[in-house]
């Protein structure tokens, strides 16, 4: 018999999934995206004597966290894989139809062919931590959407989003000051936020940004971590024509886009960063480049500080 696979393409309403299983055997069904269709998807599973699949599903952010840690409690394998190693597989296998059931078959296929590695819901601290961190972010968005509007509003406008932006300022930093009690109340977390802001170039806010949307101990090694926030190069080469090196962006962007500040203030004032900054400039390297590279560099140092268990010390770091 050969491995039970699962697709799910997940939707904000239902779930479509394609099931393989019994040497190729399919069958197709839809479930509410709920957990009453949870429940119902588990019924499905059991008539059909299945005791355990490898459920694939995309990274869709919060639509697909639901049905992962349902079928991860009951006691099946469950893999959430980048969208973007969906889409290739299924250009390379000269797909032409984009459906919700379509796209169901596309990920089982992908799931029963790649093997993809497992997934594994994140701690209850870390998870809440993610969530107050993702509502910040979202604050802070519509606030700069309100300062904007505020330059182009007219008088008899301005004073209501005058309100909003108080209002968007008193939320924000409350979600700040639990997001600092949640640290504090936690001693593991607190102990990993104060190794991290040890490093020159992180601050308490982005130290708070790293824990909630990186797992550190779940790494084996410092590249594995950058390549989850998608720091890593990726080159592209073909003949002459063709010869770049650029960063991956295949991972989380939020990291990114929390490392770049911090990259800029280590290139001044973290010693390791600013000697690794230094060397590339004068190898020719463009100062995007630079800034990539350090921010890349800054998450190699927070790994090694947290494996570690040791505060910053610029000289443990040259020696390794």
């Amino acid at each position: 018999m050969e491995k039970t696979v699962l697709g799910i393409d997940v939707g904000k309403k239902f779930l479509d999934v394609f099931l393989m299983f019994d040497e190729k055997k399919v069958l197709q069904h839809k479930f509410a995206n709920s957990p009453k269709g949870f429940k119902l998807l588990a019924g499905w599973l059991a008539s059909l004597r299945i005791t355990q699949v490898h459920a694939c599903l995309e990274a869709t952010g919060v639509y697909g966290e639901a049905v992962a840690e349902f079928l991860y409690e009951k006691g099946h394998r469950v893999s959430v894989v980048n969208p973007l190693r969906i889409k290739s597989y299924a250009n390379s296998d000269l797909q032409r139809n984009k459906t919700d059931s379509a796209d169901a078959r596309t990920i089982a296929a992908f799931c029963l062919v790649k093997d993809p590695g497992d997934w594994h819901p994140m701690p209850a601290e870390v998870k809440h931590l993610q969530e107050l961190s993702r509502r910040l972010e979202s604050l802070a968005d519509m606030l700069g959407s309100e300062n904007n509007r505020l330059e182009s509003s007219s008088p008899r406008v301005r004073p209501s989003v005058k309100r909003m932006i108080r209002t968007l300022e008193k939320e924000i930093e409350n979600v700040r000051r639990l997001i600092k009690e949640h640290i504090d109340d936690h001693p593991d977390l607190k102990q990993q936020s104060d190794l991290l802001q040890s490093i020159p170039g992180v601050g308490e806010k982005t130290a708070q940004l790293l824990l909630s949307e990186i797992e550190f101990s779940r790494f084996d090694s410092a590249r594995s971590v950058a390549a989850q926030a998608g720091v890593t190069p990726g080159r592209r080469q073909s003949g002459t024509s063709i010869n770049w090196t650029r960063l991956s962006k295949i991972g989380n962007g939020r990291i990114r886009k929390a490392l770049y500040f911090p990259a800029i203030t280590a290139i001044k004032h973290n010693e390791i960063v600013r000697t690794f900054a230094s060397r590339l400039s004068q190898n020719g390297k463009a100062p995007m480049q630079v800034i990539c590279a350090a921010m890349r560099k800054l998450l190699h140092i927070a790994f090694g500080v947290l494996k570690n268990n040791q505060p910053f010390d610029p000289n443990l770091a040259f020696r390794t």
